[in-house]
């Protein structure tokens, strides 16, 4: 998970799964994501960022689409640790799993205040505690984030233990006796409410163990991962974090104000507060996104001008090739052909 300025984030790798598994369950693949406002696109764009509240609705919406109530779990059978991008590669390149679970815990640190992880050693019992703080709405789609959660705790901990390990129990915050019994069944793992913060127990002689399912990572690589997960975060402001909010929504047309201070939390006249106190207004903030994706994108040959045009949201090319003239003094077409000759100058 990322953080930028108050707006809790979380990484789209998370999210790669949930097309497919909301139509193999019988769902419409296009109303939970038009619901949450997440644009299915950003299931293909795995070390891009969306917010944190849009993902725990896209989880409410995919559930209630499914009919399944358990759809965190369900979307945790589908991941792999690897699945996670930069994030998930630093952990199965881990030496052992108690360094595998101590990059994770310092990961999640680092970049999501709003996530909180913990190991809680007692004895022979490990408790590997996961609370989510940021958001403090979407009841529902808390529970399903840390079902989803705990499974990937789960995931990783049989990449040293082995692929049928379960663990010894496992805790839940808030849970009825319905939620229990179907979560037992799901788990293959006692379960019990405590009333506290989500944990998997499992023993702690397991902390030693090699990562043996993983892939070993060397340094040069490990570095490599890190540098990425670093410039793909938001920027460390308010209006860092509002410019990844409408970076992540452009594919789906304009992003409206409304539905932007909606993913922040806020209402829209506290957001636009928020905003001018870092001397920026909605409008321009939108333009500049715009400007510097359409010079990045033109910038890479494999992406045709259409395909620039239908990512930051213009319902035609004329539209798009006006407002870049307004921006750079150039058209499309021009801003390319000098980026061929001289890259170093766009």
């Amino acid at each position: 998970m990322a953080y930028g300025g108050s707006i809790p984030f979380i990484y789209a790798s998370i999210i790669a799964p949930i097309p497919d598994l909301i139509a193999d369950l019988g769902g419409k693949v296009d109303r939970p994501f038009r619901k949450s406002g997440v644009p299915v696109e950003l299931a293909t764009a795995p070390e891009r960022v969306l917010p944190m509240r849009d993902y725990l609705t896209l989880l409410e919406a995919a559930a209630r689409e499914t009919g399944d109530e358990h759809f965190g779990v369900s979307l945790a059978e589908r991941l792999e640790i690897d699945d996670l991008g930069p994030f998930g590669r630093l952990l199965t390149g881990a030496p052992t799993l108690r360094q595998a679970i101590e990059t994770a815990n310092a990961l999640v640190q680092s970049y999501s205040p709003a996530m909180r992880c913990w190991l809680e050693i007692d004895g022979e019992a490990v408790r590997w505690h996961y609370r989510l703080v940021g958001v403090r709405d979407r009841r529902e789609g808390r529970r399903l984030d840390c079902e989803n959660t705990l499974l990937m705790f789960r995931t990783l901990i049989r990449l040293a233990a082995g692929p049928n390990w379960q663990p010894r129990e496992i805790l839940l915050e808030q849970a009825t006796p319905h939620q229990l019994r179907v979560c037992e069944a799901r788990l293959g793992a006692p379960v019990r409410s405590v009333g506290t913060a989500w944990a998997l127990v499992f023993s702690r002689h397991l902390l030693g163990l090699p990562m043996t399912y993983g892939k070993p990572l060397r340094e040069m690589e490990r570095q490599s991962l890190r540098t990425r997960l670093i410039s793909s975060a938001p920027e460390d402001s308010f209006a860092g974090s509002v410019r990844a909010i409408v970076g992540s929504r452009l594919s789906a047309g304009y992003p409206e104000i409304s539905a932007v201070a909606r993913s922040a939390g806020l209402s829209v006249r506290t957001f636009q507060r928020r905003l001018a106190r870092e001397g920026e207004v909605y409008s321009d903030l939108v333009a500049a996104v715009r400007r510097d994706l359409a010079r990045e994108m033109l910038a890479d040959p494999s992406q045709s001008q259409l395909d620039v045009c239908m990512s930051l949201g213009y319902a035609d090319a004329s539209n798009f090739t006006r407002a870049f003239r307004q921006w750079t003094g150039v058209t499309p077409r021009e801003f390319r052909r000098a980026s061929k000759r001289s890259p170093a100058q766009v």
